[in-house]
């Protein structure tokens, strides 16, 4: 089946052993009031019961057993008793778990293939609103904007970004101060990624796919840092709310703030956040930028966390190893 124009539109859903999340958001994908035309789940080897629940949704006839790569079942949906027409359901299972970064370049990989005109981007734990993808179309294609991103709210408190945005005047996180800085609808400078992202085929022409190596914690960053190194225009979209758990960063001050602060990540895949790290900041800063990261961590790992120097050298490999683009340590540890 192909993409149906410039127009058209394919969500491409990642999920990992989140089947109620899953169930949420794709019931919110499949209730647009302008519906995509096509659906990719993009199942990272699940194993809490999300292909059971896709069989009696109708989705699939039975399990998959990939291995060795995806595999891939494709059904024809009517999306619900209030929408006319059917949506292309793929259901891409994966051989492993690739991450988020995997699973995304997967489900780009396969819907622009297929030749549509858009990819909305967003993980399980998302809730689009209901004309969330009717807002962004709109204001992308009257706006010239080829990454359009919706504003993305606490699903506990809606008046709250889900995302901290790095903005001093915007203390209290509020979403109503967001949208005080949009000029004709679209708020520049601003985007809270893979979170109901709305992406042309055109930027993937220019700057390709999202770099799966990277499998979680940056692979977004690093493809709006791209894309803006290519002069692709972009923004969030005042009108178009997705609902997220709110995350809040682990930051610690490093020498009482004199330092600045650093992320910190305490559970066995932080390795993946340093090594992203430094594939950032190697392709997008200079090296006073590295330099000044590596003395920030040096710091923290021996102070802060108590002279703690096997985890100093782990992020000195993988932030040097991603800083180079070698990815040539042992790669993500998998999940069961």
């Amino acid at each position: 089946m192909n993409g149906g124009g410039s127009n058209s539109v394919a969500a491409v859903i990642v999920t990992h052993n989140r089947v109620d999340s899953l169930r949420e958001c794709l019931d919110a994908v499949l209730e647009q009031t302008r519906p995509a035309e096509a659906v990719y789940i993009v199942d990272n080897a699940s194993t809490d019961g999300t292909q059971e629940y896709l069989v009696k949704a109708g989705i699939i006839d039975e399990p998959l057993h990939a291995v060795g790569a995806p595999e891939e079942r494709v059904r024809l949906l009517q999306p619900s008793r209030r929408r006319k027409g059917t949506v292309e359901v793929h259901y891409v299972r994966m051989h492993k778990n690739a991450g988020g970064a995997g699973g995304f370049h997967e489900g780009v990989k396969r819907s622009h293939a297929a030749g549509f005109g858009w990819m909305w981007l967003m993980d399980d734990d998302g809730v689009p609103r209901e004309d969330q993808l009717a807002e962004l179309l709109d204001k992308a294609v009257r706006n010239g904007l080829l990454i359009a991103g919706p504003i993305v709210i606490d699903k506990d408190d809606e008046r709250i970004l889900a995302f901290r945005h790095g903005d001093a005047g915007n203390p209290e996180n509020r979403v109503d101060t967001l949208r005080s800085y949009a000029v004709d609808g679209v708020i520049y400078n601003c985007m809270f990624p893979f979170n109901g992202t709305l992406i042309s085929r055109e930027v993937v022409d220019r700057i390709g796919n999202i770099k799966r190596e990277m499998f979680i914690w940056g692979d977004e960053k690093e493809y709006v840092l791209r894309a803006e190194h290519n002069n692709v225009k972009m923004g969030t979209v005042a009108s178009a709310f997705h609902r997220h758990p709110a995350r809040v960063a682990n930051r610690a001050k490093v020498l009482f703030g004199l330092l600045g602060r650093v992320s910190v990540r305490t559970d066995p895949k932080a390795h993946i956040y340093y090594r992203n790290l430094g594939f950032q900041h190697g392709r997008y800063h200079d090296v006073g930028k590295r330099l000044k990261t590596m003395t920030k961590y040096t710091v923290y790992f021996l102070v802060n966390a108590g002279f703690d120097v096997k985890g100093l050298f782990e992020f000195y490999r993988y932030y040097l190893d991603g800083a180079s683009d070698r990815f040539t340590l042992p790669p993500a540890r998998e999940e069961p």
